[in-house]
């Protein structure tokens, strides 16, 4: 009688394979589950200390926020000026209008006057001053 062995070839692979999952499932289960593992993820990622950007600034005392704050935060000036200028695109007329009374007022036209004096008084009195200097000269031709 003769002995035959048995010979399987299994592609390293495939054992490779099963290997990382048997030892991912293997960390997961000692972390707690996978449930629990994602929750502990999200919590840290939400609770990571940001600039007020979203974005971890590389000096430790811009990051004053929680991420979900910034993020939040963010949000809400951009759609609090969104708002505001639909606000105003719709009541552009109603605001031009309202700026030209208090500018026609005769108050107004006196504090207008007074700034307008002001200025100039300031740029007359300035202790800077410029000093131009433009000269001509004739250009020496080849022929002369």
């Amino acid at each position: 009688m003769e002995d035959k062995i048995v010979s399987m070839k299994i592609d390293q692979a495939v054992v490779t394979s099963v290997l990382q999952k048997q030892i991912q499932a293997a960390i997961v289960a000692n972390l707690g589950g996978e449930k629990d593992l994602i929750a502990k993820a999200v919590t840290v990622a939400l609770d990571k200390k940001v600039n007020a950007d979203g974005c971890v600034s590389k000096y430790s005392s811009d990051n004053r926020y929680d991420y979900l704050e910034a993020v939040c935060s963010k949000a809400i000036r951009e759609t609090t000026k969104k708002a505001v200028q639909e606000w105003l695109e719709k009541n552009c007329e109603k605001i031009k209008k309202a700026v030209l009374a208090e500018l026609n007022k005769p108050r107004r036209a006196q504090s207008i006057a007074k700034s307008f004096a002001d200025s100039v008084e300031k740029s007359v009195s300035c202790s800077w001053a410029t000093n131009v200097n433009i000269s001509f000269a004739k250009r020496k031709n080849d022929d002369d």
